[in-house]
């Protein structure tokens, strides 16, 4: 009887270890609110995080490629709360189309999707819970070729974090390519080909063909005909002549072992074209395009009980999240 009663207490103090460490995983030093953002275009359904204490200013977040949610199912939320620890409200939306956003972001161009953070900018501006003073504007990946045209079009940006921003449409997609066939063993005659076929489908999609003649000629079942859409109206991209326009301090992030967009590209540009004085350049070692936790890159189980049961703590890098932490509390 002695023995059940012990396991049965046992069993018991497991349990509410496990849901207090799942409550304070999941539970944010900061005001978490859905909030409705007018834009010209139709409302974005969007997150506003709000710092508890100190208001010195918001951070725009500013996605990267496909159909992502205003928090990316949460994956936002550890780095929101660095930010409002250092008093940083942070305001970002459904891409349109996404839940009650109206709009396809598939119909977007780049110039498209910077109009629109200048305008979820001035939405914020409105709000007099915000403090606007200080406007960062923090962007991943296909954010390198939306957030230079806003930097470079206004005087009231602070600064930027850019993590793992693409430089050229074209160039990245090579690099992509190469990346994704070396980890599956091709051989460089293996890899060279398939850059081959590539090239000839982005000459196809450049020339303005219609998608019925692209699937025709390619046979390419990796793209629907709004993705193909999207990809024409983006595949000159190059965030070049926005960088030379910036005008504001740039804090550039970039993964140790990023397989999605080639680092060195990205420091070399910025580089070339920002002055010291202006640019700011860290590598997070060990990690990936993502900034996931190192031991978790192999496993989507461990991603998948992570971002569930301890995304505060395990989720994201502590490296990085101390980094973007760093950057606000001095700017």
């Amino acid at each position: 009887m002695k023995t059940r009663f012990k396991l049965l207490i046992s069993i018991v103090l497991i349990i509410m270890t496990i849901a207090g460490v799942f409550l304070y995983e999941n539970d944010y030093a900061m005001l978490e609110k859905e909030v409705n953002i007018k834009t010209k275009q139709g409302n974005l359904e969007g997150f506003l995080a709000m710092p508890k204490e100190k208001n010195e200013g918001i951070v725009i977040f500013v996605h990267g490629d496909g159909p992502q949610n205003a928090t990316q199912d949460g994956g936002y939320k550890p780095l929101m709360e660095r930010f409002a620890k250092q008093g940083y409200a942070s305001v970002s939306w459904n891409k349109p189309g996404i839940g009650d956003s109206a709009g396809n972001w598939l119909d977007q161009t780049m110039d498209d999707r910077a109009k629109e953070v200048e305008e979820v900018i001035e939405w914020a501006k409105q709000q007099k819970t915000m403090n606007t003073e200080k406007i960062i504007l923090w962007g991943a990946s296909q954010a390198g070729w939306v957030v230079p045209k806003v930097q470079q079009n206004r005087t009231d940006i602070t600064a930027a974090i850019l993590v793992g921003p693409a430089i050229n449409w074209l160039r990245q997609g090579e690099y992509f390519t190469t990346m994704e066939m070396k980890r599956a063993g091709k051989t460089d005659e293996e890899i060279q080909s398939e850059l081959d076929k590539d090239e000839q489908a982005s000459n196809l999609i450049e020339s303005g063909a219609s998608y019925k003649e692209y699937m025709q000629k390619t046979n390419d079942n990796s793209l629907s005909e709004d993705r193909y859409t999207f990809v024409q109206k983006n595949i000159s991209a190059d965030g070049t002549e926005d960088i030379k326009k910036i005008n504001s301090p740039v804090y550039l992030i970039l993964a140790e072992n990023d397989e999605n967009v080639d680092s060195k590209d990205t420091v070399k540009t910025y580089k070339e074209w920002l002055p010291e004085t202006q640019l700011t350049v860290k590598t997070i070692l060990g990690v990936k395009h993502s900034m996931l936790n190192p031991y978790l890159h192999d496993s989507e189980f461990l991603i998948y009980v992570s971002a569930i049961l301890a995304p505060k703590d395990t989720l994201i890098s502590k490296v990085y999240l101390d980094y973007c932490e760093e950057i606000v509390r001095h700017i």
